[in-house]
């Protein structure tokens, strides 16, 4: 995914602007940036396991 995500999500992201240029990957830090920027309080890791190599996070007012 990480190849595709490169190719495609990347690219696409950087086409409008302002962009912060973020394809697929993104690690919890930069999520969370994002998530506080938007106005959010934090961003956290649900606890859901036997789901690959995915995180999900819900973003908390």
């Amino acid at each position: 995914m990480y190849g595709y995500s490169t190719l495609i999500c990347l690219p696409d992201g950087l086409s409008s602007t302002p962009s912060e240029g973020t394809g697929t990957v993104m690690r919890r830090s930069i999520l969370t940036d994002y998530a506080t920027r938007a106005g959010f309080r934090s961003a956290e890791v649900l606890p859901i396991q036997d789901f690959a190599f995915f995180r999900f996070y819900p973003l908390l007012h």
